[in-house]
Parts: C-alpha cells; structure tokens; sequence
C-alpha cells in the first residue's frame, strides 16, 4: 500500500482521539480538540512535507480544517466528514484497492508478455521444424527418383 494512503488516515485518527479527549460540555478553546503542527507531527510517524501533503488533500476533501489562533499559531482538526473517513477506514480500503489493482496490472502485463513469448517461440519451433520435414522430404524423393531411375534402366 503506498505511504500516503497510511500517512492519511494516521492523521486523521490522530486528530479524531484528540477530537474524543476534548468532547465536553465544558471545551471552551480550540486547543482542547484539535492539535497543533508540533503536535500533529509528533503523532503522525512520517516526515514533515509527506505530512504537509496529506494535509492539505484532506483539508481540500473538507475531512479536516486549519484555524489560527493568536502568534500564527496553527490547530488543525478533524471534521464530521473526516470522522466517518476515519471509522470506515477510508484511506487504508482506498489504498488496499490501489494496491490490488497495481498488482493485478503487474501480473496482466506479465502473463501478456509470457504468452506473446510462447507464440513466437513455438512459431520458431514449428518453422524449424517444417523447414526440417520439407529437407527431409526432398532428400528422400531425391532418392526415390535415383532408385526410381535404376529400376527403369534394368
């Protein structure tokens, strides 16, 4: 499966358990259920720029959002949408799906590939082999005209 599909989803579940810590009635500032870049690259086992990446796919899929709070600082948090990718596990099926069809390419283009060997070289074989009979063939009417030749001469 390829990293990104990985990477999507532990963001999301990073941000949904921070989400589920936060869920009261008394949650008053953001910072209570969603998390900052820091923290979010803490809890995401991944480089920074795949993370940067991902992010900003599951911000365009309205899955998470970005709000800044005072000193530019940053808080990201998981949407409804996000929620219902995350429990469905969304990126791990898309990326299973990926992977499965990658390898089923992989093989169709292979067992092409094979087969288009065993014609050309059973063409071979069969050429050789007819052009083999055919020698075969004249070597012996050759020798059925000489045999042939003597008998009409006695």
């Amino acid at each position: 499966m390829e990293n990104k599909f990985k990477i999507r989803h532990a963001i999301l579940k990073s941000l949904q358990e921070k989400r589920s810590e936060g869920t009261s009635p008394d949650t008053i500032h953001v910072s209570e259920i969603a998390r900052t870049w820091s923290d979010l690259v803490e809890t995401v086992d991944s480089s920074e720029n795949k993370i940067v990446e991902q992010i900003q796919y599951l911000e365009n899929q309205k899955e998470i959002y970005k709000q800044e709070e005072e000193y530019y600082i940053f808080y990201y948090a998981i949407t409804d949408i996000g929620i219902a990718s995350f429990y469905d596990q969304k990126y791990l099926d898309e990326g299973k799906k990926k992977s499965r069809e990658k390898y089923h390419d992989i093989i169709r283009n292979w067992s092409v590939t094979i087969l288009l060997i065993l014609a050309i070289l059973t063409f071979t074989i069969n050429a050789y082999v007819t052009i083999k009979r055919n020698s075969e063939i004249e070597n012996l009417e050759s020798k059925l005209k000489i045999i042939s030749n003597q008998i009409n001469r006695k």
